[in-house]
């Protein structure tokens, strides 16, 4: 069963889907390196993204979700069935979208995909029972999610009758957002209080209920940030600006939360390097969204995407959602770091992290103050990348090694 407390195999195969679409992206970085005929950018840019987000990221979630907050398995054949749905869709994306991009057949998987995750959906805000912080932050994660997944029925629409205007981008946009700061940020969080719980690690009810209110409040009007580029009046930055501040709030009471934690986890020094490079990871995402608020850094991002803004979803998507995956992995006992191999994985896909969003971020503002760019940047960028899938092999083979007993 997929969802057996002691399978790995719905977490490992979501593990290898991550991979194989980080090797898509090495591939599109190669591309910018030394350009390949034969490859369609926007078409392996889709399966990329997508198998990314949802092979990867939501995969590992529910899993978890379901693990640690409906401990007696109900609906199990329901669940299960939905799951292999889903893991057939995603395989296929895998080939479908590098193949003939956002046609007929892809669109078809993804409506397969959305129908079916509204099932889990609604199974499990069914099953999951409790009010405390942690709860709230998964069911709401979960209301966020299905919030961003109109957006997917919506974009056919606008593509066919109004091609890609304005709205079919804020269409996109509406999806990140609501997926990226509604639904990874609440339910990666519910996850890792959750953990804290069990491990009985006394945290403050104030500061969790603040942090929970504040995000919270922020989320809906923080999608005014992702409008700004389509020259709207002044009301939106302003909207922007006063929920990137409420995010700035939510973000004081998250650090004072961990700070109580780190001082009660009896965890391993790499548990911890995990904990605290996914903490730096949000905080400078919420720093950039403050930023983006203002005209000028809008027009500019927009003229310099290729640095900017695919940092800050590599900040996202790498720096905090998968690192936190990584690090609630390590906890449910799926993945291990206790030997030499996977402690060597996990720093180098860290590296690759930070020497890409350095390059990336740096690149970006050496253009836009007129300064000299970094010589070699594409080859340096493509190495890097490489870095870090070496890493990810590296913890993924390493799972099928024997493995000493020592304290994770």
């Amino acid at each position: 069963m997929l969802l057996n407390k002691n399978n790995k195999f719905l977490y490992f195969y979501a593990f290898a889907l991550f991979i194989l679409s980080a090797f898509y992206g090495l591939l599109l970085r190669w591309n910018f390196t030394f350009p390949l005929k034969f490859i369609e950018y926007r078409n392996f840019l889709q399966s990329h993204s997508h198998v990314a987000f949802l092979g990867w990221g939501y995969l590992v979630t529910i899993g978890a979700i379901k693990y640690y907050f409906i401990p007696k398995i109900t609906h199990k054949k329901a669940y299960n069935f939905a799951l292999t749905i889903i893991l057939v869709s995603l395989t296929l994306m895998l080939v479908s979208f590098p193949l003939s991009g956002y046609k007929v057949f892809s669109i078809v998987l993804l409506s397969v995909f959305g129908i079916t995750s509204y099932i889990l959906s609604l199974l499990l805000l069914k099953d999951i029972r409790g009010n405390n912080t942690a709860v709230k932050l998964i069911k709401y994660g979960i209301y966020y999610y299905l919030l961003s997944s109109l957006a997917t029925w919506f974009l056919a629409g606008v593509l066919v009758t109004q091609g890609k205007t304005a709205l079919y981008y804020n269409t996109i946009y509406f999806y990140l957002h609501f997926l990226y700061n509604g639904y990874f940020a609440f339910v990666l969080f519910g996850l890792l209080f959750k953990i804290f719980e069990v491990k009985q690690i006394a945290i403050s009810n104030k500061f969790q209920k603040k942090f929970f209110l504040y995000l919270n409040i922020a989320c809906i009007p923080a999608y005014s940030l992702s409008v700004l580029w389509s020259n709207v009046s002044l009301v939106y930055h302003i909207i922007g600006f006063v929920a990137s501040i409420l995010q700035l709030i939510s973000l004081f009471f998250l650090l004072k939360i961990m700070r109580e934690a780190l001082g009660q986890l009896n965890w391993s020094r790499l548990s911890k390097l995990l904990l605290k490079f996914g903490l730096l990871a949000y905080s400078l995402k919420i720093i950039i969204q403050i930023a983006s608020a203002f005209p000028f850094i809008v027009k500019k991002s927009l003229a310099l995407k290729p640095f900017f803004i695919i940092g800050y979803l590599h900040l996202f998507t790498l720096g905090f959602m998968s690192v936190l995956l990584f690090l609630i992995l390590s906890k449910l006992k799926i993945l291990e770091f206790k030997s030499k191999v996977s402690r060597l994985g996990i720093v180098t896909f860290l590296l690759g992290i930070l020497v890409t969003e350095f390059l990336l971020f740096s690149q970006g503002f050496l253009l836009l103050n007129g300064l000299k760019p970094i010589v070699s940047y594409n080859l340096l960028l493509l190495i890097f990348s490489a870095v870090m899938i070496i890493g990810l092999v590296l913890i993924f083979v390493n799972q099928f090694r024997k493995q000493p007993t020592r304290i994770n």
